[in-house]
This record gives C-alpha cells, structure tokens and sequence, in this order.
C-alpha cells in the first residue's frame, strides 16, 4: 500500500471512528481488523502516530458503547420489574 493510500485509509478511520454508535452495521471487530491490516504496512513515524490515536479512539468508541448498551441494558431490566 501507498503512503498516499496509507493516509486516505487513515482519514477515513479517523471519521467513522467519530461516528460509530451502538447501532452501526459494522461491529467494532470489522473496525479492529481493518486498523490491524494497516499496522503491517510500512509507515512514515506520523503516520504510525496517527494510528496509534486511531487505536484509542476505537478504545473510546467500544467504551462508549459498552456504556450506552450497558445503560440500555439495565434501563430495560428495571423497567421489566417495575422497580
């Protein structure tokens, strides 16, 4: 892969990885995958830099919606029992 075709591939995880929700058609291991795929490619330093904040935004990603489904999770048991 190119370092141009590097950079696209980053650019466009930068966005999605912004965007991801609970509701998304990809789960977040299609994601995981294709970050991995980029990490044996050869990469100029920023470039390495800036996957390196791509893998913490997918951290934050998958925590916010650990949180949101966890949230929605317990509002519906509680719901259920009427507590």
């Amino acid at each position: 892969m190119s370092y141009q075709d590097i950079d696209k591939e980053i650019a466009h995880l930068q966005v999605v990885f912004a965007l991801i929700s609970p509701r998304d058609r990809f789960p977040l291991s299609y994601w995981h995958r294709r970050l991995h795929a980029l990490t044996r490619s050869t990469m100029m330093p920023a470039q390495r830099a800036r996957i390196t904040h791509l893998e913490a935004m997918l951290r934050t990603a998958g925590a916010r919606i650990d949180q949101i489904t966890g949230t929605a999770r317990l509002h519906n048991a509680t719901a259920r029992t009427g507590s």
